[in-house]
């Protein structure tokens, strides 16, 4: 997959330097709030380390990217 977002890093779930941590995080996020709203793991393109865990639906639209928020590629849906 290879897409770009924005997001805001406040609106982050969980961070982590290591992917299958990442994913593990977002795995219990998603048991312990029993919700099943799609979550994404994005790594932001600033950086050359971390990733971050999203709720698919924080996406912020193109057409009005508030000031702090910053890019990420999309490496995972969940």
């Amino acid at each position: 997959m290879d897409e770009n977002v924005l997001f805001n890093p406040g609106d982050a779930i969980s961070e982590s330097h290591d992917y299958n941590e990442a994913l593990r995080s977002a795995d219990i996020y998603n048991a312990q709030q029993g919700r099943k709203r799609g979550l994404l793991i994005a790594k932001p393109l600033e950086e050359d380390h971390g990733f971050s865990v999203f709720y698919a639906d924080d996406l912020i639209s193109a057409d009005g990217p508030k000031p702090d928020a910053r890019k990420y590629h999309i490496e995972k849906r969940l």
